[in-house]
């Protein structure tokens, strides 16, 4: 597969011989708060390299509510509408991140597990999905991806992988997909200059400096007593911003709704910090207090996924670091947790 690059006065160009064959999707700015992914055309105005702070691609894999099916009619002439449907044709998402893309990997992990369940609604979209992820130059503050895996792994399950050369892109295919999407008159062969420059950011990101619970025995996260879990729960909220901005977290809550003579079952995006995530039917709530959810959070993403999967469920990507109205950091959290 060969490399390429683009000049950013192109990038339209290319977005526009795209559209005849994806539907198109990028991380738009809005007025305030972080981009949200919205359908994009070949005349949009958007900047696939931006290092703002955005919401995962899981708000279009896993949106914050969808139906699953309605019910419709009188007792003995039901009528049920399944709502699933193949796409006509796919969906590029560009602008994510390495983190976005490992994030992808987990969901995957959770809701196209090998077996006999799949989730039908998750996997009509994701099936459709191509990848086109930017190699970020200047990480955030709150990044630690590094520390959470190896990113040239990371880098294999995007399609295409775009570095920022300044006036230009370095455009590199992954996938025979992205292969089929790096064509056209307005791309040429990079130099060695190019080749040196991408080179170099890509070791600049892999440099980022390892956190102090690098190579966490995960072991250590099961102690059920350990202090550190009420002293989490006495600061925080309980709003869920983690969870919500998380490329990872996979929770949902199933409702029904109930007009005239239909009935329309729904779910939506739910988290393990809310106080009825566990409320049962009956009436009895496993985990009632704070400290109990807090522990949950953090024993879900690095010890039971880890066993289940072989990987952690977190991606580095430090929205919910930055996210935290009441700056609970999950970098010091796993500090104190790896140094027992």
């Amino acid at each position: 597969m060969a490399d390429k690059v683009i000049a950013k006065s192109n990038l339209r160009s290319w977005l526009a011989s795209l559209v005849a064959s994806y539907n198109l999707i990028a991380p738009v700015a809005g007025e305030s708060g972080p981009s949200r992914w919205k359908d994009i055309d070949g005349d949009s105005d958007v900047d696939i390299t931006s290092d703002r702070m955005m919401m995962a691609i899981k708000e279009y894999l896993l949106p914050q509510s969808e139906t699953l099916f309605t019910v419709s009619g009188k007792k003995g002439e039901e009528t049920v509408v399944d709502p699933i449907k193949t796409p006509e044709r796919g969906t590029l998402a560009m602008g994510l991140h390495l983190c976005d893309v490992r994030g992808i990997s987990v969901l995957d992990d959770v809701y196209l597990h090998q077996g006999p369940f799949q989730d039908p609604y998750y996997a009509a979209r994701r099936n459709s999905l191509a990848v086109m992820a930017t190699v970020c130059s200047d990480p955030r503050w709150s990044c630690f991806c590094t520390t959470m895996g190896d990113l040239n792994d990371w880098a294999k399950a995007a399609d295409v992988l775009v570095t920022d050369l300044d006036g230009k892109l370095y455009v590199a295919p992954i996938s025979e997909t992205g292969e089929k999407l790096v064509h056209g008159d307005f791309f040429a062969e990079p130099s060695a200059e190019d080749v040196a420059k991408k080179n170099e950011v890509w070791e600049n990101l892999l440099a980022l400096p390892k956190q102090s619970f690098a190579g966490m025995d995960t072991s250590k996260i099961v102690d059920w007593d350990d202090p550190i879990w009420a002293e989490i729960a006495q600061k925080c909220l309980g709003c869920g911003i983690c969870s919500y901005m998380c490329p990872s977290c996979s929770c949902f809550d199933i409702q029904d709704e109930t007009k005239g003579h239909t009935v329309e079952r729904y779910r939506c995006r739910d988290t393990c910090q809310s106080c009825d995530f566990t409320h049962m039917g009956h009436g009895h709530n496993p985990r009632p207090e704070k400290t109990m959810r807090a522990r949950q959070r953090v024993m879900h993403k690095f010890s039971y996924q880890v066993t289940q999967y072989g990987k952690n469920g977190c991606s580095g990507c430090g929205r919910c670091v930055e996210s935290c109205p009441v700056n609970i950091d999950l970098r010091e959290v796993l500090s104190r947790i790896a140094g027992k």
